[in-house]
């Protein structure tokens, strides 16, 4: 393995990235790659969501940073709770409240979230096209709060990967999405449900279903019709800016099993990123935390996130291989989350390069090379 600062970036290309009503979508890179986005976890906790109580849309808490989400092919985010319809804290049904705040039905504190759809409905609009389900609160609402997740993600048209309906128990966990001539699979799992029963097997764990998650990988992987698989672990110590080495052994593992991509969340703060060269020959990414993308919680290392950009491209034998990758720092000031440039916050800009470097940093407004965006 090596530190990511060994990989190097040619002829840079800057211009200017159009903030429009409908922006344009995608890198489309002149070299057959693909460009896919991740940005951590997204928290709506109190003082958040009762700021967007009056507009009724979360969107004005991202809305500055929608452009980087615009720069990728395919967009990842994790979203750290459910957005069960009408679910309360015991998983009773109460049918739709509307846009409450009640702390029962809908919560953004104590450690029990539940969020109104309308999220769904506002990521998917500003460019996300895919979100994680398989996290610490994915039970927050119990099984049927997965259930009403997983429903509402569907009517709003946006993917998730990691957690199945409870009616559809041979549901596979993973998410299949067709990009740019590439097709992509997204497996998504978790360390822990904050002790809160799977009664219904309906969330991928990493660690004690470890088995389960690489024969998933070999599986894909070995497919003729799949070109990547990229596995999103939730995982390590919360608050710590080190990967545990149960992250650093099943992050290996996972790639080792045929993954192309390792990128992960949870600990609420930046974790380093860094290649990992397989036994097989494949040059492949493991990024530990991409720490909070949107969350109230103090102090710069927690206000500070990052978006990543994999940039994936076949090599000579068909194998489909890390390219190399970019990053834009964020920062949450107040109750918006702000795409980062060499000018902007000084924290922000060290506490993510203590982590990711300041080789493959690009500026909010900055093109990838060989891309039109």
């Amino acid at each position: 393995m090596r530190n990511f600062k060994s990989l190097l970036i040619s002829g840079l290309c800057l211009g200017s990235l159009s903030v429009s009503a409908a922006p344009l979508k995608g890198a489309y890179c002149q070299d057959d790659s693909v460009v896919v986005g991740f940005a951590g976890d997204i928290l709506v906790h109190d003082a958040l969501y009762k700021s967007i109580l009056p507009k009724q849309r979360f969107t004005a808490l991202w809305e500055k940073a929608i452009p980087l989400f615009n720069k990728a092919d395919y967009m990842v985010a994790n979203l750290e709770g459910p957005a069960a319809l009408g679910i309360e804290k015991s998983g009773r049904d109460v049918g739709d409240q509307g846009f409450t705040y009640d702390l029962n039905v809908y919560s953004g504190t104590k450690f029990s979230f539940n969020f109104h759809p309308q999220i769904l409905r506002d990521l998917k609009s500003s460019g996300v096209d895919l979100i994680s389900t398989a996290n610490n609160h994915s039970l927050d609402r119990q099984w049927r709060g997965v259930d009403r997740t997983l429903e509402a993600a569907k009517e709003a048209g946006i993917g998730t990967t990691g957690t199945r309906p409870s009616y559809a128990p041979n549901e596979q966990f993973y998410h299949l999405a067709d990009v740019r001539g590439y097709r992509l699979a997204f497996v998504a799992c978790t360390e822990s449900t904050n002790g809160i029963a799977d009664t219904k097997s309906q969330v991928l764990s990493c660690y004690s279903k470890s088995q389960q998650v690489e024969g998933l990988i070999k599986q894909l992987s070995g497919r003729t019709d799949i070109d990547a698989v990229i596995v999103l672990p939730h995982w390590g110590v919360e608050y710590s800016s080190k990967p545990e080495k149960s992250q650093i052994s099943y992050a290996r593992r996972f790639l080792e099993a045929g993954a192309a991509a390792v990128v992960g969340s949870h600990p609420h703060v930046l974790q380093p990123w860094e290649t990992y060269r397989t036994a097989d020959g494949r040059q492949t990414m493991i990024v530990y935390s991409l720490g909070n993308f949107l969350a109230f919680q103090s102090g710069t290392e927690k206000k500070t996130g990052a978006v990543v950009y994999l940039r994936l491209k076949k090599d000579v034998a068909g194998r489909t291989q890390l390219a190399t990758a970019y990053y834009t720092p964020t920062y949450r000031d107040g109750y918006t989350v702000y795409p980062i440039s060499s000018r902007g916050s000084k924290e922000a800009l060290k506490e993510s390069a203590k982590h990711f470097g300041t080789q493959n940093r690009f500026e909010p407004d900055q093109k990838f090379p060989g891309c039109h965006l």
